[in-house]
C-alpha cells in the first residue's frame, strides 16, 4: 500500500500549496490558457474529491493494521488479603504483550482487497472532478465572450433604434411626425434598450460565474482574449468512441472498482464465519511468586467460531446489497456513456453544419456591408445602421458554433479521459 500513502500525499502537499500561494490579479486580457490553469485552484467540488481520497486512505490503512502486531502494557497495582493469611500483601503485577494475527484464512486479505479497490475509485473520481472542473471552466470562458458579443448586437441594434427615433422626434416638433408615429419609435427603442441592457447584466453574471469556476469569486475577470480555434478534427466513430471511453473514462474506472472493493467487503464478511489464528509473546513481572505464575510465555489461539447469531447474517446481507447496488450502477453508467458517446458524435456532425451555415451568414454580411457602404457613399443610401447590426449578430453566431464545437470536443477528450493532465509528483 506505499502507492496509496504517496498518492495521498501527492495530493496533500499539492492542496497545502494550493492554498498557501496568495491569489494574484487576473491577467489582463484573460486567455483561455491563463483561465484553465486555475482549474487545479482550491475549490469545493476538488475539496470534496481529495476528502474521498483521505477517507479511503484510512481504509487502507485501517485494513493494514488487521494483520499487524498489537502491544499493550498491563499494569495491576493490588493489595490482597489471601484466606490463610492474617494480613494482607502486595500482590500487583505488570505485563508487556504482543499480539500477531498470523491467518485468518482470507478475510483481512479481502478487507485489504476492498479497501485497496475504493481508493483506486477515489483516485479516479478525483481525476474525473478535474476534468470536469476544466469543461466547467472553459464552458463559462465561452460564455463570457459570447455575453460579450450579444451586447455588441444588441448595443447595435438599441443605438441603431435610438438614431431612427431621435430623427423622429426631430420630425415632429417641426409638425412633419405625428404623435402615434413617435411614440411608435419611442417604444421599439425603449425595448431594445430593455433588451441591450438584460444582455449588460447576463455579462456581468457571466464573469461571476467564470470566476467561482476558477475559484476566484472575488476577482471578476475584464477583457477576455478569444482563443485560436483548434485545428479541424474528423467526426470520431462512434463504436470506436464508446470502445475508448469503455477503456479510459475515469468515471467508469470508478465505478468499476467501487464494484470490485464490494465484491470483496462480501468476501470479508463471509469470511467471519471461518477461524482465526492470533501468536502472543507475553513478559510479566510479579511481587507476589507463585508456582502457576510465569515470568514469560508464547501461545498460539486458534479460535473457531460456533454461533455468532443473526450479527453475521445481517453484516452478509447488508455487504450483498450493496454489491447488487454497484452492479446496478455500474449496468446504469456503462448505459449512460453509450448514450453520451452517441450524443456526442452526434452534437458533433451537427455543430460542423451548423459552423458552416455560421460562416457562410458571416462571409454574406461582410459582402452586404461592402455594398451597403458604397451605396452610402453614392448617397443612395443614408443608413448602415442595419447591415452593421447583422454583421455583428453573424459573428456572434459564427463564434458560438465555434464554440460550441471546442467544448463538444473537450468533453470527448473527458469522456476518454484525455482532458486532464498529469498530476504532480512528489519525491519521496
Amino acid at each position: 500500500m506505499e502507492r496509496a500513502g504517496m498518492a495521498g500525499l501527492a495530493l496533500a502537499l499539492g492542496a497545502a500549496a494550493a492554498v498557501a500561494e496568495s491569489p494574484s490579479p487576473l491577467p489582463r486580457p484573460l486567455t483561455l490558457e491563463a483561465a484553465l490553469a486555475y482549474a487545479d485552484a482550491p475549490h469545493p467540488d476538488l475539496a470534496l474529491a481529495r476528502a474521498g481520497i483521505a477517507r479511503a486512505r484510512s481504509h487502507v490503512l485501517e485494513a493494514e493494521a488487521r494483520t499487524g502486531v498489537q502491544s499493550f502494557a498491563d499494569i495491576t497495582p493490588e493489595w490482597a488479603n489471601p484466606t490463610t493469611q492474617s494480613s494482607g500483601i502486595d500482590d500487583s503485577r505488570a505485563r508487556l504483550v504482543l499480539a500477531k494475527p498470523l491467518y485468518d484464512f482470507g478475510r483481512s486479505r479481502a478487507f485489504e482487497q476492498s479497501a485497496s479497490a475504493a481508493f483506486d475509485a477515489a483516485e479516479q473520481l478525483y481525476i474525473d472532478a478535474r476534468a470536469r472542473r476544466r469543461l466547467d471552466i472553459m464552458a463559462r470562458f465561452f460564455d463570457v465572450l459570447l455575453a460579450d458579443m450579444r451586447y455588441a448586437v444588441l448595443n447595435e441594434d438599441m443605438a441603431q433604434k435610438y438614431v431612427s427615433f431621435d430623427r423622429r422626434r426631430e420630425r415632429h416638433a417641426l409638425g412633419q411626425v405625428s404623435d402615434v408615429d413617435l411614440l411608435e419609435a419611442e417604444n421599439v427603442y425603449r425595448e431594445a434598450l430593455d433588451l441591450r441592457t438584460d444582455a449588460q447584466k447576463r455579462q456581468a453574471a457571466a464573469r461571476l460565474a467564470l470566476a467561482i469556476a476558477m475559484g476566484r469569486p472575488d476577482s471578476l475577470p475584464g477583457e477576455l482574449a478569444p482563443p485560436a480555434l483548434p485545428a479541424e478534427r474528423e467526426a470520431p466513430d462512434y463504436r470506436n468512441l464508446l470502445e475508448q471511453a469503455r477503456k479510459a473514462n475515469p468515471a467508469l474506472a470508478a465505478r468499476r472498482r467501487s464494484l470490485e472493493a464490494a465484491r470483496a467487503a462480501l468476501d470479508a464478511e463471509r469470511a467471519r464465519r471461518r477461524p482465526t489464528l492470533t501468536g502472543e509473546i507475553e513478559a510479566a513481572t510479579w511481587e507476589r511468586e507463585l508456582a502457576s505464575r510465569n515470568d514469560a510465555r508464547a501461545t498460539l489461539n486458534l479460535r473457531i467460531p460456533l454461533y455468532q447469531g443473526a450479527e453475521l447474517d445481517a453484516a452478509i446481507t447488508r455487504a450483498a446489497a450493496e454489491l447488487a447496488a454497484e452492479e446496478a450502477r455500474m449496468r446504469a453508467d456503462e448505459q449512460a456513456l453509450a448514450q453520451a458517446a452517441l450524443d456526442l458524435v452526434q452534437a458533433v456532425e451537427a455543430l460542423k453544419v451548423r459552423r458552416e451555415t455560421a460562416r457562410q451568414r458571416l462571409a454574406f454580411r461582410d459582402l452586404y456591408l461592402d455594398r451597403s457602404r458604397a451605396l452610402y457613399e453614392m448617397e443612395v443610401r443614408t443608413d448602415l445602421g442595419d447591415a452593421l447590426t447583422r454583421l455583428t449578430e453573424a459573428q456572434w453566431l459564427a463564434a458560438a458554433a465555434d464554440y460550441e464545437l471546442v467544448l463538444t470536443w473537450a468533453k470527448i477528450d473527458a469522456l476518454t479521459g484525455r482532458l486532464v493532465p498529469p498530476a504532480r509528483e512528489v519525491s519521496r
